[in-house]
């Protein structure tokens, strides 16, 4: 298998994209750069970097220009919303702190499709996030 072959479009980065049209998230510079990333990175099939990416994102947007006041918090997401952010967390842990392969990145066509699904659940995750810091 071809690692970063080009898989299907990830419905996720679609929705995400259509909500950053126009700069209508509120985010800042740093949170922005690596969004721009993020999406590029979901379009060219690199589902590790995408799900890695989008819980840095959730992180960096809930405390970006909130410094001394503790950031915005969660308390204004769903409970399914914040788990979907949990397992984000989970997930890029999973990825980045290696304590044996984990789903998905064995090398085989199928770690690829559920790497690639993984990274479609990450982008859905990080949507209503992003759905808050909406500019109106």
């Amino acid at each position: 298998m071809k690692r970063n072959n080009m898989g299907p479009p990830l419905t996720g980065a679609r929705q995400l994209r259509s909500l950053s049209l126009g700069g209508k998230i509120a985010l800042g510079p740093h949170a922005q750069t690596l969004f721009d990333d993020m999406l590029a990175a979901a379009d060219n099939g690199l589902y590790a970097t995408t799900i890695i990416l989008a819980a840095t994102i959730a992180d960096v947007a809930l405390h970006e220009g909130d410094e001394g006041d503790g950031g915005r918090g969660l308390s204004f997401l769903t409970a399914p919303e914040r788990k979907g952010l949990d397992w984000l967390r989970g997930r890029r842990n999973g990825l980045v702190h290696y304590e044996g392969v984990v789903e998905g990145m064995g090398g085989a066509e199928a770690d690829y499709h559920s790497l690639a699904s993984d990274a479609d659940r990450a982008l859905q995750s990080l949507t209503p996030l992003m759905e808050t810091l909406e500019q109106f």
